[in-house]
């Protein structure tokens, strides 16, 4: 069964942009839009970084894959998952470089892109852009051990099944096993 697609053009439009708050890290819009059928209505919009793509990265060692332990606020729980931030620049490559030597301690032997997610395009305009770090030697040492409390490196197999007991529940770490799953980039 095919799905067509609809037309090219956006059945939102938007009519003005509206900043409402903004700091180092986002800048949040209560835009005014029309919805299909000239129908007036506010849209959100938060903006990371003035657009930069983040990053997220699978980093692995051999057999082994690094999780992060961060405490997140937003959902307030403890949360393993991947390395991953907010862009250090305009090149998503550069970014995670950087957040890799932040939250592991070290720089990977190569970095694979994996393709780009949307984390919630219905209210993020972010572009996350994934890779896949090869390591020579697993490093937990992080730059900063208040943005980082653990670091772990586990089997694929134990990974498959702590995102199916819900221990890891991380959409960067689901999209990026993902890609390097279709991508057959895992053993």
């Amino acid at each position: 069964m095919t799905v067509e697609e609809p037309s090219a053009r956006p059945r939102i439009r938007q009519v003005a942009e509206r900043k409402v708050f903004e700091n180092d890290y986002i800048s949040v819009f209560n835009d005014d839009v029309l919805i299909v059928g000239e129908f007036p209505a506010q849209h959100l919009k938060i903006v990371e970084r003035d657009g930069k793509p983040g990053a997220a990265v699978l980093a692995r060692c051999r057999d082994r894959y690094a999780l992060v332990l961060n405490d997140r606020y937003p959902t307030g729980a403890w949360e393993w998952g991947i390395p991953r931030g907010f862009a250090h620049s305009g090149d998503p490559e550069h970014t995670a470089r950087s957040e890799l030597a932040e939250e592991l301690g070290g720089l990977p032997s190569r970095l694979v892109p994996l393709g780009i997610v949307t984390p919630n395009s219905g209210l993020l305009a972010s572009r996350v852009h994934v890779f896949l770090a090869e390591f020579d030697e697993q490093v937990s040492a992080p730059a900063d051990p208040t943005e980082i409390a653990l670091v772990r490196w586990i089997g694929l197999p134990e990974l498959y099944d702590e995102i199916a007991d819900g221990r890891i529940t991380d959409g960067f770490t689901l999209s990026a096993l993902t890609l390097a799953t279709v991508r057959r980039l895992l053993g």
